[in-house]
């Protein structure tokens, strides 16, 4: 349950069903895809439309694949903007520091109110958490400690967002406060999460490149290598330990050692509660569902997410392994050699 939290920020916007009947077919997306991409040729299409976009997959002249996006509403579009503006400062100087592809855009034009984008169609496919192997989980962790390597000065230029220690740890506490003041957070979870907020020795880190939003299904994989990273829109300079949340989670827990392993090794740095830091973003994901659900005071969502907050509460009482502040944790770390 507490993977499933993580991605309350994907689902929160326009949760209509998906018109189908209404939407822009793929023979239509390739036509528009020609005002967009000047000599752009296509041959072949394929409808892969969700809920918020009309997309299609398109094959050129020279069978080379391309998707073609548009967003069908205010809340994708924003996204897509997003996502766009992130794609652009992916230069060919960082995307030549990578052993994985990254999105690559072609063109875009406006349809109507919506941008309408063509980018490289990724290669491989979204893993199967059941399948992960170890040598896999390596290949996810090396493939992040490669995204943390990326010289901050370069995204930067691009007028990414940066974020420092101060500002993240100024974050994590205004989401503390906020659900603390619902009333809904056991005791025990809200000294935990307090303490670490006070803890200065977990907030001295170094903010490196950070992609921002890592969950599973950003990797896309073949055998056991990763070959492509998706959705950057959040791209910026942060707290590398976000990109590490999902792996702190138990949805992870039959792979998290490898690939954690495997971070730490590729980069080689000292940033000594990481991981603690990771699983405080992953635990803080749980109340930020539960402030959304109160904010639309949607009752479902302030009942699911107050039941998941019991379950993390109930998992990590008592238990030194998913400590979060050096004063509790003075053992040697699982994945200390």
């Amino acid at each position: 349950m507490l993977a499933d939290a993580s991605v309350w920020q994907e689902v929160w916007g326009d949760l209509r069903a998906y018109p189908g009947a209404m939407g822009h077919t793929a023979l239509m997306l390739s036509a528009l895809a020609t005002s967009a991409v000047p000599g752009f040729q296509a041959v072949s299409a394929q409808t892969l439309s969700s809920a918020e976009k009309d997309v299609a997959l398109v094959h050129d002249v020279n069978q080379k694949a391309w998707l073609v996006e548009l967003p069908t509403s205010a809340s994708a579009e924003k996204a897509h903007g997003e996502n766009l503006r992130a794609i652009k400062s992916l230069s060919e100087g960082l995307r030549s520091r990578l052993t994985f592809a990254v999105p690559r855009l072609a063109g875009w034009t406006e349809v109507g109110n919506y941008t309408l984008s063509v980018c490289e169609y990724l290669p491989g496919e979204a893993p199967s958490a059941r399948k992960i192997s170890p040598i896999l989980a390596a290949s996810m962790g090396s493939s992040l400690a490669q995204i943390h390597a990326l010289p901050t000065s370069s995204v930067q230029d691009f007028d990414r967002p940066a974020e420092s220690a101060l500002d993240s740890l100024r974050e994590c506490a205004g989401v503390v406060d906020r659900a603390a003041a619902t009333g809904l957070l056991p005791q025990a979870l809200l000294r935990r999460w307090e303490t670490a907020c006070e803890d200065a020795s977990l907030w001295q880190f170094e903010p490196t490149v950070i992609h921002g939003l890592v969950q599973l299904g950003r990797f896309l994989v073949e055998s056991d290598n990763v070959v492509a990273i998706d959705q950057w829109r959040d791209f910026r300079v942060g707290d590398p330990a976000r990109d590490l949340a999902w792996l702190t989670t138990p949805a992870s827990s039959a792979f998290h050692n490898a690939a954690l392993t495997a971070y730490r090794s590729a980069r080689g740095v000292a940033d000594k509660w990481i991981f603690q830091r990771a699983r405080f973003y992953a635990e803080l994901d749980v109340a930020k569902w539960l402030l959304h659900g109160i904010d639309s005071q949607n009752d479902t969502i302030t009942e699911d997410a107050t039941a998941m907050l019991q379950a993390l509460h109930d998992r990590v009482s008592g238990d030194m392994d998913q400590a979060l502040t050096q004063p509790i944790s003075q053992a040697k770390h699982p994945l200390d050699s």
